[in-house]
């Protein structure tokens, strides 16, 4: 594949990690939906530029280390300190994310459309990360009005904000402004207000989306392509599970890479499967990059012959 320009918009953190079940914690670990997001298309050989607001405390040189793998930063310094997040794996696999005392909170720390540079956004895919409803629609709208004629946008929402009546029927109106949808289970539901995840694609895709795919974990996804009015299972690649955090991030990082040069949908999810399988086997977003991904295509074609329409 010709790598084609990623931009990915959203949020920079510092992550302390503590997972139940295996009895482990992961403290002072770099990530933040940018740059997971980002790290989804590395792995397809892409080289991404993250659009994020930086704070007082985020690492120098963790920003000179992404730089070396091949991620660029265009941030916007402001006055607050970075978001800091305890990231809580419970029993039985539920989660819940909480922002330090000390943290800034994720409107200090999320970037608006004003704040945006202009040639990013002309990119051939743009992805905006979560971030608080409303100040993703200020994003959403600048890209509309100042991306290329073939640019495609994707949009994964932040569930805090879409349980929310007001900001829930603001993310419906969104979706008019995008082409690709990328919630989780939780955020589907949430939004849609029911449990049926094909109904809530459908209920989404009619409101302007041409795909829309339902990550949903160790479950894998569901993929609606609206054209086709088709649905399909991608099942989840059975990685060695070292920490979960990002993964759904890099998921619509590693689907935008192959969407942008391929136009399939399917195989895009595959894709954004094989991203997400090597981040959940590490520790942190610079251990991710550590990684040469060697056996990516493999692990697509045990992907790929697990696909199936439903």
């Amino acid at each position: 594949m010709v790598n084609k320009k990623i931009t990915t918009i959203g949020n920079l953190a510092i992550d302390d990690i503590i997972l139940y079940d295996e009895q482990k914690m992961y403290l002072e670990s770099v990530g933040g939906n940018a740059i997971y997001s980002a790290i989804g298309a590395v792995v397809w050989g892409n080289e991404p530029i993250i659009q994020a607001r930086k704070g007082n405390n985020f690492p120098e040189l963790s920003l000179e280390l992404l730089g070396k793998y091949g991620i660029s930063t265009d941030l916007v310094n402001v006055p607050s300190n970075d978001i800091r997040c305890w990231m809580l794996y419970e029993q039985e696999g539920a989660r819940q994310f909480l922002n330090q005392s000390s943290s800034g909170t994720n409107y200090e720390m999320s970037i608006i459309g004003s704040e945006l540079s202009v040639d990013n956004l002309k990119a051939d895919g743009v992805h905006v990360a979560p971030m608080p409803t409303d100040v993703q629609k200020s994003v959403i709208k600048m890209i509309k009005r100042n991306k290329a004629s073939h640019t495609v946008i994707s949009w994964d929402p932040h569930i805090d904000y879409l349980e929310n009546d007001e900001f829930n029927q603001l993310a419906f109106e969104m979706l008019g402004y995008i082409d690709i949808f990328l919630p989780s289970k939780e955020e589907a539901i949430t939004m849609f207000g029911a449990n049926n995840l094909q109904d809530a694609a459908r209920a989404f895709a009619d409101a302007g989306p041409e795909i829309v795919v339902i990550k949903k974990s160790i479950d894998g996804s569901l993929l609606y392509i609206k054209q086709l009015d088709k649905f399909y299972k991608i099942q989840a690649f059975p990685s060695k599970t070292v920490d979960p955090t990002g993964a759904g991030d890099s998921f619509c990082g590693g689907f935008l890479s192959c969407f942008i040069e391929t136009n399939n949908p399917v195989l895009s999810s595959a894709y954004g499967t094989v991203s997400a399988s090597f981040v959940v086997e590490h520790a942190g977003a610079l251990s991710v990059l550590k990684s040469n991904f060697a056996d990516k295509h493999k692990r697509l074609t045990y992907i790929e012959k697990l696909i199936t329409e439903l």
